[in-house]
């Protein structure tokens, strides 16, 4: 389920970022083309992006190898005035009237969590958060202060995951040099909760190359990891 939703946030994300991206082009370098024709037509190529960029490399390579055949295709279907024919469905002579199931069993707030327990599954924090450290292993392994760790945890330039009632935990993947990359504190910023946002920067991203936001960070492109965050996050 958690996979779905990254990857529909995903696709939504491409449709806004070319969207923007094709509308500005079309302003710019054709300022004669009417707003309405700009805006659908930036719409339309955002779609299509949108939908090949969640293909396999192999679906994307075939499709690249057809380009033709699609404008070809997208041509002829615009202009062929049969294309938004609706297809009407013969109603039955005879409904079969269908009263369902019901609700079912009800039960107190009490057994409901219990039975929502039962199909909860406990997922340790490293198993998708990665290699962790605390505040004493960290002063111990990369010199980082409790003082300068906490600083910067104010700051929020630092991800810092809370484990149990109230330790704190810090990812390991965001230090370079002992230091938090540059960019955790505007992703921080863009993003509602440290959980969220680290989970977001640890997975490949469509929007990155396929490659992980924090990874990006480490090499200085902060710039684009931003503006990926925003496309996925500032909508919602």
């Amino acid at each position: 389920m958690a996979t779905q939703l990254q990857s529909a946030n995903a696709r939504a994300g491409v449709r806004k970022l070319v969207a923007s991206e094709v509308s500005d082009a079309l302003t710019r370098y054709e300022p004669s083309l009417a707003k309405a024709a700009a805006a659908n037509t930036a719409q339309i190529v955002a779609t299509i992006a949108a939908a090949v960029v969640g293909l396999s490399p192999s679906q994307q390579k075939r499709l690249k190898s057809r380009s033709g055949d699609l404008t070809d295709m997208i041509t002829a279907w615009a202009r062929d005035d049969k294309a938004d024919d609706r297809v009407e469905i013969p109603a039955p002579a005879q409904v079969e009237p269908r009263k369902g199931t019901g609700f079912g069993e009800l039960v107190d707030i009490e057994e409901g969590r219990r039975r929502l327990g039962d199909y909860a599954v406990d997922v340790p924090l490293e198993d998708w958060a990665g290699p962790l450290a605390g505040s004493s292993a960290l002063m111990e392994d990369m010199g980082i202060a409790r003082s300068t760790l906490h600083d910067w945890q104010r700051r929020g330039e630092v991800v810092a995951l809370l484990k149990g009632a109230r330790k704190h935990v810090f990812p390991l993947a965001q230090f370079v040099d002992g230091r938090p990359a540059q960019g955790i504190r505007d992703i921080l910023d863009i993003v509602d909760s440290p959980r969220r946002a680290w989970f977001w920067m640890v997975q490949s991203s469509p929007l990155l190359g396929n490659k992980r936001p924090i990874d990006l960070l480490k090499l200085d492109r902060r710039q684009e990891v931003v503006e990926a965050a925003r496309a996925v996050f500032d909508r919602q």
